[in-house]
């Protein structure tokens, strides 16, 4: 049996040492990963960038992957600086069309562009990156950000921390969405501002559409089930009423005929819907929503409950599906910075959006607005 004995011959052979290999990790996750010292806890570990040397192209940090952000990291030219973004999201959301992925009228990928495909050079160029992560603080003195990364739904024990060194620093992290205060909307309302809250929006509708055809459910639980709640006359909720009213109208009454007469659409806004805009355009929407369906509201919420919200005056508003829309306001990393603030509460910026008590550092976007001594107003969140 010779395939035996060479067989045999082959396994007896003295191995030769192992040569050493390139790394396949790349410069940027190895420089990213080294830490201070190998005894440190989990919890301490912080690698990062320093600063630049010489001759290497000024580094520029972008905070946020928004409108403000992404055009500036669209527009910059990368001969001249590296790019380094920072953001809990690695696309850019068309939020105009947020409303319609909703529904089914849009797919979700067509309203999300990779940041990626908006800069090439953050994947191909040695000295850009893009970092999944929030911003945690920053170091105005030593130019520098503190950052964590973000591990929602990874089963990792900690997240990882470290630092990022810049020349100039770019503040685009956009607002959050305002809840008054009120008791229960965070817990029981979805927003309207990401693709996973028009994901999480879809499915429950489905859901309850669902549910509301089982034999036995009451005719009570089925109009709570398929009620459709709007809080906010505002562009995001008036359009998304428009979308939903037209999804009742061309699609749940064809395909779910059997609950077809109990869905039904309620905006709730504390004034008169789209406030900040024309009003002949504000006449135009309210007699377009009421012509589809839509149940127009005037009351304010003072408590949101699992199956219900009730209003200043007392009134019980039963729904199945509540959206949160009531604008926005400056985010908790925004309130944390140590600089001067606009009359809102935003970043305070001058005439060049440069943010004036530090060097090398500008804010764009939602998340600042002019300082009282510059005397102009606050651009409105729609100037784009």
């Amino acid at each position: 049996m010779s395939w035996f004995r060479n067989l045999i011959q082959l396994s007896t052979i003295k191995r030769s040492p192992l040569k050493p290999t390139k790394s396949i990790v790349s410069p940027s996750l190895t420089q990213l990963l080294q830490f201070s010292t190998e005894s440190e806890s989990a919890a301490t570990r912080q690698g990062g960038l320093g600063p630049t040397k010489g001759d290497e192209k000024p580094r520029v940090v972008v905070l946020g992957s928004g409108w403000a952000g992404c055009r500036l990291i669209k527009d910059i030219d990368t001969k001249m600086y590296d790019v380094v973004c920072v953001s809990p999201r690695n696309h850019m959301v068309f939020t105009p069309l947020l409303a319609s992925t909703c529904v089914g009228t849009l797919e979700f990928r067509s309203v999300a562009e990779p940041i990626g495909r908006i800069q090439p050079a953050i994947s191909r160029e040695p000295g850009s990156y893009f970092f999944l992560a929030n911003c945690t603080g920053v170091d105005f003195q030593n130019h520098a950000v503190h950052c964590q990364t973000v591990t929602d739904g990874v089963d990792i024990p900690d997240p990882w921390s470290f630092k990022l060194s810049y020349d100039k620093l770019v503040i685009a992290s956009g607002a959050q969405a305002s809840t008054f205060g009120i008791k229960g909307v965070k817990e029981h309302a979805i927003f309207l501002r990401e693709v996973h809250h028009a994901q999480e929006i879809r499915r429950k509708l489905l859901l309850n559409l669902m549910l509301s055809d089982v034999p036995g459910v009451s005719d009570e639980e089925k109009l709570r089930l398929l009620h459709c709640v709007v809080v906010g006359g505002g562009p995001t909720g008036v359009e998304f009423s428009g979308e939903l009213s037209d999804f009742i109208t061309r699609d749940v009454h064809q395909r779910y005929a059997h609950v077809k007469d109990y869905i039904r659409v309620t905006l709730i806004e504390a004034n008169e819907i789209l406030s900040s805009f024309d009003d002949r355009l504000r006449q135009y929407a309210t007699k377009q929503l009421t012509k589809s369906g839509v149940r127009l509201v005037r009351g304010i919420v003072k408590d949101v409950q699992p199956r219900k919200i009730i209003l200043t005056d007392g009134t019980d508003v039963p729904y199945g599906l509540l959206v949160w829309s009531t604008g926005v306001g400056p985010s908790g990393f925004v309130n944390s910075l140590e600089v001067p603030k606009s009359p809102s509460g935003r970043i305070g910026v001058d005439e060049w959006l440069r943010i004036p008590s530090v060097q090398d550092v500008f804010s764009i976007g939602d998340c600042c607005g002019f300082l009282e001594s510059t005397g102009k107003p606050v651009l409105p969140a729609l100037a784009q």
